[in-house]
């Protein structure tokens, strides 16, 4: 009997020093495990529409208290976007608090409207997502009020009246200088084609040449290409208009007067860039995309031919 009760005392004693050591364990960890925990995580972009190619920011942040340090954000890859800056951090001290933020710098060359997923920091703690718009152009505001006209402020001078005479005159003789040189210098523009054996030759030599492409079927590169340059030719021949550039650019802005119809017009802009990107290899199309690029120059070279055999309006 008395073995039983030393036993059971002995065994009493033990499981008082588990539990007090446990809860001391406990006391010293929990604080270390509460730092530890980020206080919020969340996900940001300096821009929430941008151009094709055009560089934006978007920053990941944690917030913790002070002295606890927060792991790094581990970003390999984001569908639709590359990756100009990686790696890119910073630590900021606000108050009690610390805010831990990674940098990267994104462009995109495909156009539409992408989301930026969440990022995973540990286990139920993630970012929010962002939307980002990639554009082919800025939109443009015709409701937006133009910049006031500043008035021009006189300055007073006041000149010996002889002099002045010469004054006027040596101003004169110069502008009339300047005005003969700039004459001759200045290129001349080129006259648009407007005999009807010219139109209907550059007419025809653009349907031939869109016929042997069709025909042909050369690689994806090579099409799109080529593509283009059948349009630049008749342009050129057409109505004089020239575009020598690597890139469609300057092509579009100067077709602008040509095609009256927005849609038609908004069209053949998008295959233009569409070829541009094809061309330096930072877009793939899918194979309905060649049929609807080659329609869409054949139905604008239509568009454009029509319009310039109207006759013009007199008032």
């Amino acid at each position: 009997m008395n073995g039983k009760l030393l036993y059971n005392s002995g065994n009493g004693r033990s499981r008082g020093w588990m539990v007090a050591a446990m809860i001391s364990l406990c006391i010293v960890w929990l604080p270390g495990v509460v730092n530890a925990q980020p206080v919020g995580v969340r996900a940001y972009t300096d821009k929430s529409k941008v151009l094709l190619g055009e560089p934006f920011w978007l920053t990941l942040e944690v917030k913790t208290l002070n002295g606890a340090k927060a792991p790094a954000f581990r970003v390999d890859s984001i569908p639709h976007f590359e990756f100009l800056v990686r790696d890119s951090s910073r630590v900021l001290q606000q108050g009690d608090t610390t805010l831990y933020q990674q940098y990267f710098q994104l462009t995109s060359f495909d156009s539409g409207r992408w989301v930026i997923p969440q990022f995973t920091l540990r286990a139920f703690v993630k970012t929010n997502s962002v939307l980002v718009d990639v554009v082919f152009t800025e939109d443009f505001d015709p409701k937006q009020p133009y910049h006031d006209v500043q008035p021009v402020k006189d300055v007073p001078f006041k000149m010996d009246a002889e002099l002045e005479r010469w004054w006027y005159l040596g101003a004169a003789l110069l502008i009339l200088l300047t005005l003969i040189i700039y004459w001759i210098t200045q290129p001349r523009r080129a006259r648009p084609v407007t005999s009807s054996v010219s139109s209907v030759t550059a007419y025809k030599r653009a349907m031939q040449s869109l016929s042997d492409l069709k025909a042909q079927k050369p690689d994806e590169k090579r099409f799109y290409a080529q593509l283009v340059e059948v349009f630049r030719a008749y342009i050129l021949e057409r109505t004089g208009i020239s575009s020598m550039q690597q890139t469609s650019n300057n092509l579009v802005e100067k077709i602008k007067p040509l095609m009256p119809d927005e849609v038609k017009y908004d069209s053949l802009s998008q295959v233009l860039y569409l070829c541009d990107f094809v061309k330096f290899a930072k877009y793939h199309p899918e194979d309905h995309e060649a049929t609807s690029a080659f329609e869409v120059i054949e139905a604008s070279i239509n568009y454009i031919e029509t319009e310039m055999n109207k006759p013009v309006a007199r008032s």
